[in-house]
């Protein structure tokens, strides 16, 4: 599966955002792991692609959000009209000053659900012409362009957040809390290293008994059960898109014991990781 890095110096200027006609789309990268967050607009399409372990039906009036590090699978589909947004998150944190700004997201870090919704006709129409905005703005640029195009991809988010909240998720509003964005953060870039309740909230400056509470109130989960869930996800990731074997792979998320780990892995997918991998690579 191939890695793709974003190109920072495309337009010559480290212009940290660029964009996809998908109905040009030639079928010369099939399945890759992107490093960079992917917002799909699909006015025409048919068939179906996998995020992760989700398969999406790609139908008209469709959205897909897909975060750093997440594998995509486009094999099975066909865009006959669809614009693509690819950012890095620095493009919008310069501009806020905020060092975790996309994780106010929902649909970038709901790990329950497939990264796709479908918004009401108005709302993904809105959503539809600030993508082609976008799309245009990078093929002809000016001055301002980079002004514009961060004030576009902001109202993009917020709309795609507004119908992630009318599809009844956790989270419904943007999180301007700024220990959830960091948790966020933790959850999805360290917590390999930051393995415990204990050391995520020493992390976040509060008790541990607060931390659940925000896990509860946020995601629905434990704090404990919250922690596992990335674990696990890292670890899948890792049977499928490494060669790493089980014991090194279970090392790396900081198990003393392999067994410890595929206990809990089997614990979380009903399988052993070995038969996971098996069974998801053939």
């Amino acid at each position: 599966m191939r890695k793709l890095k974003f190109d920072r110096n495309r337009y010559g200027n480290g212009l940290l955002i660029d964009s996809a006609d998908m109905s040009t789309f030639d079928g010369s990268i099939v399945e890759a792991v992107p490093d960079f967050h992917v917002i799909g607009v699909i006015e025409k399409g048919d068939g179906s692609m996998h995020i992760g372990e989700h398969r999406v039906k790609v139908r008209p009036g469709t959205i897909i959000t897909i975060s750093p590090g997440l594998p995509v699978d486009l094999g099975g589909c066909a865009f006959g009209r669809a614009t693509w947004i690819f950012f890095e998150a620095g493009f919008l944190d310069i501009l806020f000053e905020e060092a975790h700004f996309t994780y106010k997201f929902s649909f970038f870090n709901d790990l329950s659900s497939a990264p796709a919704l479908r918004p009401g006709k108005r709302s993904f129409r809105a959503c539809a012409g600030l993508s082609r905005e976008i799309h245009d703005e990078l093929r002809t640029p000016s001055g301002d362009s980079e002004a514009f195009l961060r004030a576009a991809l902001q109202l993009l988010l917020v709309r795609l957040q507004r119908a992630h909240a009318v599809h009844g998720k956790h989270d419904g509003g943007v999180v301007n809390d700024a220990r959830i964005q960091r948790l966020r953060y933790l959850l999805a870039n360290k917590v390999t290293e930051l393995r415990t309740v204990e050391v995520i909230a020493e992390e976040l400056g509060i008790s541990r008994g607060h931390l659940h509470k925000l896990a509860q109130r946020h995601f629905g989960r434990s704090a404990k059960q919250l922690i596992e869930d990335h674990r696990m996800l890292h670890a899948r990731r890792a049977l499928l898109f490494s060669d790493a074997d089980v014991a090194t792979i279970a090392f790396g998320l900081g198990y003393t014991d392999p067994s410890n780990f595929a206990r809990s892995f089997r614990r979380h997918m009903g399988m052993a990781p070995a038969a996971y991998r098996t069974q998801a690579t053939k």
